[in-house]
């Protein structure tokens, strides 16, 4: 593989990394706000509402997660452009 190539796809997974651990951060932070906001009610009275409060706030931490899937698909892509295809096929 070419010296080029593997810099190229150092960059690409580096790029990528960042992009996911800022996509789950910020969805983190929307979860927060959603439990803040009171659109998330989590019920901590009972204790099915105990049970079902871990479930809940993942399963919407997944939402706001794959809801910034589009976004790093697209930022991929363009930045996949921007270092060449050819570069990136040159194995």
């Amino acid at each position: 593989m070419p010296q080029a190539t593997m810099n190229a796809w150092i960059a690409l997974y580096v790029a990528v990394g960042i992009m996911v651990a800022l996509c789950a951060t910020l969805a983190v932070l929307k979860t927060a706000y959603d439990l803040h906001s009171r659109t998330l009610v989590i019920d901590l009275a009972s204790w099915q509402g105990r049970a079902l409060a871990a479930p809940k706030l993942w399963w919407r931490w997944q939402l706001n997660y794959l809801s910034g899937a589009p976004v790093i698909l697209a930022i991929t892509l363009m930045f996949a452009h921007h270092l060449g295809f050819a570069t990136l096929v040159d194995v």
